[in-house]
């Protein structure tokens, strides 16, 4: 890897791990009552959710997530981390709010990709089928 996409890769991670942990810290930290409003989307109620102490299981996961990318930022980890921040980014319009919250946050999504591309992203149809052993 070349020096300037070495320090592209560095950047990366600290935006992807920044992200991850940030959010992270609105449930586990801050205890961040929209969150409930996303349980709910998932049948998940209120009461349910705290009782099961939720918003600090998930946001300490993402938290410890942001940590692991920092250091071992991993074909299938990059992968795993764009569709879960996907997912987690279309609770909100399901929630009620307006779709420019997930436009918004669209970095969030495409940070850890544009990290796999610099890694070696495959960038031929051929490469698809190699993609496999690389995760």
């Amino acid at each position: 890897m070349s020096g300037s996409h070495r320090q592209m890769d560095y950047l990366l991670r600290i935006a992807v791990a920044c992200a991850l942990i940030g959010h992270g810290a609105y449930g586990a930290v801050l205890d961040r009552d929209t969150w409930y409003g996303y349980f709910a989307v998932l049948g998940l109620s209120q009461p349910v959710v705290a009782s099961a102490g939720l918003l600090r299981v998930v946001g300490g996961a993402e938290i410890a997530l942001g940590l692991i990318v920092l250091v071992f930022p991993m074909s299938a980890l990059l992968l795993f981390l764009a569709a879960w921040k996907l997912f987690t980014e279309l609770l909100r319009p399901a929630a009620g709010e307006l779709f420019w919250e997930v436009i918004e946050r669209a970095s969030n999504i495409l940070a850890p990709l544009v990290l796999l591309y610099v890694r070696g992203w495959p960038t031929s149809p051929s490469s698809w089928l190699n993609l496999r052993r690389r995760l």
